[in-house]
């Protein structure tokens, strides 16, 4: 079956009316929803998880800036692993 086949296929898709009062009705339950209010216990612990993280935050920076990074290509690439070796294995000797 081709492609124009298929779209041949919508146009035989008619338009169905909504049931009378169906908008009013909907429009209706929404407006009787209530409200839920978040539990004070909840709202503390995020309040608490918001500090822990922030507090996080200025340590690791203030750790960062108040110490002062004196790394090398070398060190970097001992780190990392980036040795030039040419021995097939990492045998320490």
């Amino acid at each position: 079956m081709n492609i124009e086949d298929r779209l041949n296929k919508l146009s035989n898709i008619k338009e169905v009316d909504a049931p009378p009062f169906m908008f009013t009705g909907i429009k209706q339950k929404i407006e009787n929803l209530e409200t839920v209010i978040a539990p004070v216990r909840w709202k503390w612990s995020f309040v608490a998880a918001g500090m822990v993280l922030m507090i996080l935050n200025v340590s690791v920076f203030y750790k960062q800036v108040l110490t002062p990074q004196k790394a090398s290509i070398s060190t970097l690439a001992k780190s990392l692993d980036l040795t030039n070796s040419n021995e097939l294995y990492h045998e320490q000797n």
